[in-house]
């Protein structure tokens, strides 16, 4: 969003609440059960500038929703006069709640913002009204009150390759690389990329189609490689995580991207910690994948039972995933697993498949695996569901629930068929047989594992997990 407002000529000035603290966690009063990252809202407002005429704010997912809410209260509090605009996941999904549950929001900005914002900014500049401007929802002020107005969804942007790099000089990214701070691994200074935007999937339990329809794009090759190029020579980037919905889908695509990486003779890093699709990652590909760089991969199956998965639209074929991961082990990758358990209509024994897809995973090489208790997020289908069926509504109490939902004692249980203690337990299970029967398969892991933890060097994602959770827990008990 900056960089594309700042291409129209305006200065612009990026305020990062975690890089600006952190290692800090504070108690966010409305909401005293849980501890906050980043710097507190005095010491926020001691380093913001006295004017501004536009304030933009990223609200991408809702479980930050009650506190980026009261974070855009004290921001109109402060500064009066300034069109505040947020957008991002959770802003696009429900845009007409946001506005009319938080005072301080001027605009909503839906899917993509890159044209929209910059339009805005202009509008704001000349006086102009914002009512023809596609892709916004607004508060239209008048004697008689306030009005919700939403205008027509802006069509994806069709020149992928012409939007504006992102604007990296105004962050602070020295403090990111003095603290390791990376998605994936933090193989060295990380910065996340994209490659491509949108999803051609329509999973269920995914905000994505909400956000960005179902057109998935590629950017060019040589595009991508250039931003590469100039992160590592501005700003000494080594390692890249690739943030994209899903990442791998054309076999041509990524192997004349792992060539071009070679043939520029890039010495770099670099992961997909997002998930992504088994049909085009054979072992050729995986071996390109790995002689250019590449780290570790994620898959997202998100279950083993193929009823769970008709149900939920996921459109995998289990036999080719486990015969990729098999490649991608042999060619070198560590391969991360996603795992969604709880569904509405999931049943006990659809876990217990999950749970034995895990172990033949396992088997054939996977190295992680985070499985997490299904939990509504607004803009996906289930949402919706859940919604009409009256088994949620929104509010406080729904999003104190989004925050709490990999808490074992506080996650709400949308399953109708298994109760919250089997949920917990099977969980636990999931966890103990995919470790157990990593280690028993290659017990040199388990020393490699607490070898990595004590040094820091970690190479997959659940040493890293780990050795954050310790970090974590030192911090929280001296604060």
């Amino acid at each position: 969003m900056a960089g594309a407002v700042e291409k129209q000529g305006y200065e612009i000035k990026v305020f990062d609440c975690i890089a600006e603290s952190p290692n800090n966690y504070f108690t966010f009063q409305e909401f005293p059960d849980t501890s906050a990252l980043g710097i507190g809202f005095d010491d926020m407002f001691k380093l913001l500038e006295p004017h501004y005429d536009l304030i933009g704010m990223s609200v991408m997912f809702s479980n930050n929703w009650l506190i980026n809410r009261h974070l855009i209260n004290l921001l109109k509090k402060k500064y009066p006069k300034a069109l505040i605009v947020i957008g991002g996941e959770h802003a696009s999904a429900i845009p007409e709640y946001c506005l009319q549950d938080c005072e301080g929001v001027d605009m909503v900005v839906m899917g993509e913002g890159e044209e929209t914002i910059s339009e805005v900014a202009i509008a704001l500049r000349d006086g102009k009204p914002y009512t023809n401007i596609e892709g916004t929802a607004f508060k239209k002020r008048s004697n008689e009150g306030e009005e919700i107005m939403v205008s027509p969804r802006r069509t994806r942007i069709r020149e992928i390759n012409a939007i504006a790099p992102p604007a990296w000089h105004l962050f602070p990214l020295d403090k990111y690389f003095d603290n390791g701070i990376s998605y994936g691994i933090a193989y060295g200074k990380s910065l996340p990329i994209f490659a491509t935007r949108g999803c051609p999937y329509e999973c269920t339990f995914c905000s994505s189609p909400q956000m960005w329809g179902t057109k998935y794009n590629m950017r060019q090759v040589e595009d991508v490689i250039a931003e590469v190029k100039k992160l590592n020579t501005d700003f000494g980037v080594t390692n890249f995580d690739f943030y994209d919905l899903t990442a791998i889908i054309n076999k041509r695509w990524i192997l004349d991207f792992c060539a071009l990486i070679k043939r520029e003779g890039l010495d770099i890093t670099w992961q997909i910690p997002a998930g992504t699709r088994a049909e085009a990652i054979t072992y050729e590909v995986a071996v390109a994948l790995k002689e250019s760089g590449c780290k570790n991969i994620t898959y997202a199956p998100e279950s083993g039972s193929i009823k769970m998965l008709q149900a939920i639209k996921k459109k995998v074929q289990l036999p080719r995933m486990l015969q990729s991961i098999d490649e991608s082990f042999k060619a070198g990758l560590n391969v991360k697993l996603n795992i969604l358990m709880g569904y509405p209509d999931e049943k006990l024994g659809d876990i217990w498949k999950t749970v034995y897809f895990l172990v033949k995973a396992s088997y054939y090489g996977a190295t992680d695996t985070s499985p997490s208790i299904f939990s509504p997020y607004p803009g996906s289908a289930l949402f919706k569901e859940l919604e009409q069926r009256k088994e949620l509504t929104l509010g406080d109490e729904y999003f104190k629930s989004i925050v709490f939902s990999q808490s074992l004692h506080h996650f709400v249980n949308y399953n109708r068929n298994i109760s919250r203690g089997v949920l917990i337990t099977m969980l636990f299970i999931s966890y103990l047989i995919f470790y157990s029967s990593n280690y028993l398969f290659r017990p040199l892991r388990a020393v490699k594992l607490f070898v990595n933890v004590a040094t820091e060097k970690y190479e997959t994602r659940g040493e890293q997990m780990l050795g954050d959770i310790l970090k974590r827990r030192k911090q929280i008990k001296s604060v």
